[in-house]
């Protein structure tokens, strides 16, 4: 119970991560069921369009640095919402595709830069920055390991977390410490 008074001035935070993560991941996996119907009505190969998620899949991964930069310099909301508007863009552009050139725009290039500004990264970054220090605390080398059923674990990054934050009752890379 006093985990969820920690956590009861971040949940607004957390819930909106938790929704443009999964908004921007539900769609993006979700392409593939209308793979035959836009192949069909566009008039473009299978080829193509894959050839568009793949491109989507380099941009994400080659502009993840770029997007956390900025967010250094210009903060997560305004990335995040210039992410969902290049989301929206992408998907209306989509839409309205006549050819091959609007569906590697697209579904590639914009969808691909958006999920670089809203996808996993971002919400990880958004929901470690809006835990409270109540719940993470530094752990130092003389905290004892031996107790496994303690309620918090030590991960990679050297802070106390409670279990339930780090995935239940810890893994092989992480220790326990009493918080």
């Amino acid at each position: 119970m006093p985990l969820l008074q920690a956590l009861r001035p971040t949940l607004p935070i957390l819930i909106g991560a938790s929704l443009m993560l999964t908004l921007s991941m539900g769609l993006r996996q979700s392409l593939g069921i209308f793979m035959q119907p836009l192949t069909h009505d566009v008039g473009i190969s299978v080829s193509d369009f894959t050839l568009a998620i793949a491109v989507q899949n380099l941009a994400w991964g080659f502009l993840q640095p770029l997007a956390g930069a900025l967010t250094v310099r210009y903060g997560f909301r305004v990335i995040m919402m210039a992410g969902a508007l290049l989301y929206i863009a992408g998907l209306a552009l989509l839409t309205g595709a006549q050819g091959m050139i609007s569906v590697m725009i697209g579904a590639g290039v914009l969808i691909g830069i958006s999920l670089a500004c809203t996808a996993a990264a971002m919400a990880m970054s958004v929901g470690a920055r809006a835990a409270p220090k109540a719940c993470a605390r530094p752990c130092s080398a003389s905290s004892p390991r031996r107790d496994r059923s303690a309620r918090c674990c030590r991960h990679r990054s050297g802070r106390c977390w409670p279990k339930a934050m780090v995935g239940g009752s810890g893994s092989a890379d992480s220790c326990c410490c009493r918080c």
